[in-house]
């Protein structure tokens, strides 16, 4: 068994302290170049006190504003994250043009559970629907419900 050496204990209490102290305080970066007002790149994490509001065209946080938004809570024209609300989205809780996800409400929506014009999902439910259980005017599905009634395979 090879046994290497270890760094006395009050080293190791210092990088432990180090550690917790930078997941603390929270984390920022904004890019010098901008666009319209906005940094190209705007990275922020929150810290202990409050969450991290990021906002630019490229922009990351735990709450992201921006043409690409990539965060907790992300509003933008291309956004991912938990919550999403944009005209493409891929999130948990997915709204826009194009709606991807666990639940998802839009236009076109590709979820488990999907509202939207043109829905697809386990439960569908839309003008056009297509799913497990398929709501709508043209649905097609294991078990469909439309104008005309109620219809299993």
């Amino acid at each position: 068994m090879i046994h290497l050496p270890r760094p006395p204990a009050h080293q190791q209490q210092d990088e432990l302290r180090s550690a917790i102290n930078r997941q603390l305080l929270g984390f920022e970066y904004r890019s010098k170049l901008s666009l319209f007002g906005l940094p190209l790149v705007h990275v922020c994490r929150g810290g202990l006190n409050a969450p991290g509001f990021a906002r630019g065209i490229i922009a990351v946080g735990d709450i992201a504003t921006g043409v690409i938004a990539l965060g907790g809570i992300a509003t933008g024209f291309i956004v991912v994250g938990g919550i999403g609300l944009g005209v493409i989205s891929v999130a948990g809780l997915a709204a826009g043009a194009l709606a991807i996800g666990a639940v998802g409400c839009g236009y076109l929506a590709f979820a488990a559970c999907a509202i939207g014009v043109w829905a697809w999902g386990a439960i569908a439910i839309g003008i056009h629907a297509s799913g497990a259980v398929a709501i709508g005017i043209h649905a097609t599905g294991a078990l469909t419900i439309t104008p005309q009634g109620m219809h299993l395979p």
